[in-house]
């Protein structure tokens, strides 16, 4: 919903905000962005996820190798 209309917006907003029902807002915008606006609310209520900070572990566990790209060559 970050397009010019303004009226999209306001039904997102209000949807998010429990102002709309389901079948409402798919009434208004259509079933496809209906659909899209229920998952982004589901993601956004969703917990954040609890992740351990990285390991400082070589995932490649050989030397590095580095390839020349020219790029400083006028071609």
């Amino acid at each position: 919903m970050s397009g010019g209309d303004r009226l999209p917006k306001a039904i997102a907003t209000t949807y998010y905000n429990a102002g709309v029902t389901g079948n409402q807002l798919t009434g208004l915008i259509g079933a496809t962005s209906a659909t899209r606006l229920r998952l982004l609310k589901a993601d956004l209520e969703d917990d954040p996820l609890d992740l351990a900070a990285p390991d400082d572990i070589d995932i490649y566990e050989e030397a590095v190798t580095t390839v020349d790209t020219g790029a400083g060559n006028d071609c």
